[in-house]
């Protein structure tokens, strides 16, 4: 694929300030790393979190991926009129290499929908989780406890899961 240069996506549904911020931080990235080759600011983790991640990227359960071919970098484009550039990237990926998708963002879980790309929820991967394992009920609420606590989420009251989620909080 020919290298498209340096190009800045802007959701356009984002309210005025939300989209300023978002082309003066890219082009302050742009400002910055416009010397050196291939350097892709976004992607590169700060040290605690890559080394967080490395044992799951060199185990293979985690890809560190881009845009390969016209058409996902289309369809990223595309997604990206609705969506933050990390989740439209994440759906053109899965969308053209038919793989599934995790994603608790209401709006991302609808285009995938739409798009017929299989979609795993935080509490469905959770479920599985716990259905596969023998974890007491006291471990269980711990992990949804810290799930809550670290992450900052719960689960939609439309969620399929979400009674199961309650459930398994009272412990």
């Amino acid at each position: 694929m020919p290298d498209p240069g340096y190009c800045i996506l802007v959701n356009r549904k984002h309210p005025p300030e939300r989209r300023r911020w978002t082309l003066s931080h890219e082009y302050a990235h742009f400002l910055a790393d416009r010397h050196r080759p291939a350097v892709d600011t976004e992607q590169a983790a700060p040290p605690r979190e890559a080394a967080l991640l490395q044992p799951l990227i060199e185990s293979g359960l985690l890809t560190i991926g881009q845009a390969e071919t016209d058409a996902e970098l289309a369809a990223c484009v595309t997604f990206a009129r609705e969506l933050d550039d990390g989740e439209a990237m994440a759906l053109a990926t899965a969308h053209t290499r038919g793989w599934q998708i995790a994603v608790d963002d209401r709006r991302a879980i609808q285009l995938a929908t739409e798009a017929s790309i299989w979609v795993l929820t935080t509490p469905a991967v959770v479920k599985r989780w716990v259905d596969r394992s023998e974890l007491s009920p006291a471990e269980v609420k711990s992990a949804l406890a810290a799930i809550r606590n670290r992450a900052r989420f719960l689960p939609s009251g439309r969620d399929p899961l979400c009674d199961w989620w309650m459930q398994q909080q009272l412990g």
